[in-house]
């Protein structure tokens, strides 16, 4: 089976060719890309994808602007023909052992996706969860235990979920029942997927021992404010999903691992063994012994 991935990029080429180095270093063998970008921003990502094409086969679409994620996203789906692909987005640095885990989609034919957390500027976060539908229209983040454990080559993964992370590998069946509401150009298709498969028979799993890097740039401004965090953009997706699902909230809750920034773990030291622990223990050892010879 061909080692496919896909990836959705828009104006971030200095990042993007990190996330397509780091897919070629982990064996990758086809990389589809979709770009919708601001047109000054091409020409970068297509030269990153032709040197990629001298080691891997790699090719890239181009989009109109603001094409939106689903779209893209299904559009590349549409290319692949294996059963399954890993899907990045294009800030994210897949490790070298990554396909290793891919098998874990062999293990049942209703595993829609086992997907990765991430890591970034010191912060852990495993976003994978379950929905509950609240009386007054609201959906809210919890988590239904037990879960089961899947181990495969080191990799350990929960299951089921209703919502993981995106990152991870997909199965290509799932999409043929399924696909990315086009609606959205950001925010809120993930939670939609999430609701148009909560009633199926497939289901998501995550890892929960091993993360990705998520390269994230809050320094850029240009890119968040007028773009990945736009008030209009988010509020035109936001909209959308309220109204299409019949809901008035979104209540955010338990999840496998909350954020936890690393700097404030606290660091206490403590003393695991010692002289005195274990000579005010010998005393009644010693006692014992004498018992049971008596």
């Amino acid at each position: 089976m061909k080692r496919v991935a896909i990836v959705k990029t828009f104006m971030r080429p200095e990042i993007f060719k990190q996330c397509i180095n780091a897919l070629i270093a982990a064996g990758t063998q086809e990389v589809l890309v979709a770009f919708d970008g601001p047109g000054e921003y091409w020409e970068e990502h297509k030269r990153i994808v032709f040197e990629a094409n001298q080691v891997i086969d790699a090719e890239i679409y181009r989009f109109s602007y603001d094409y939106g994620l689903a779209a893209c996203r299904n559009r590349l789906i549409e290319l692949v023909s294996e059963p399954y692909f890993l899907m990045v987005d294009d800030d994210i640095i897949v490790f070298p052992g990554i396909w290793s885990a891919s098998p874990i989609l062999t293990l049942s034919k209703n595993i829609a996706a086992a997907t990765f957390g991430w890591f970034y500027n010191g912060v852990l976060n495993i976003d994978a969860w379950d929905i509950e539908i609240k009386s007054q229209n609201c959906l809210s983040k919890t988590v239904r235990w037990p879960k089961n454990i899947i181990s495969i080559n080191g990799f350990v993964f929960y299951y089921p979920f209703d919502f993981v992370p995106n990152q991870g590998f997909w199965s290509r069946k799932f999409f043929e029942e399924f696909q990315w509401d086009e609606h959205y150009i950001i925010e809120g298709e993930h939670e939609d997927l999430a609701l148009q498969a909560r009633s199926s028979d497939w289901f998501f799993a995550v890892c929960i021992n091993v993360q990705l890097q998520h390269l994230h740039d809050w320094s850029n401004r240009e890119y968040h404010e007028k773009h990945r965090f736009s008030e209009k953009k988010m509020s035109r997706s936001w909209i959308y999903f309220f109204k299409k699902w019949n809901l008035k909230e979104y209540e955010d809750g338990d999840c496998v691992l909350p954020w936890l920034p690393l700097d404030k773990i606290k660091n206490r030291r403590s003393i695991r063994e010692s002289l005195e622990k274990w000579s005010r223990l010998l005393p009644s050892h010693a006692q014992m012994k004498m018992r049971e010879k008596q």
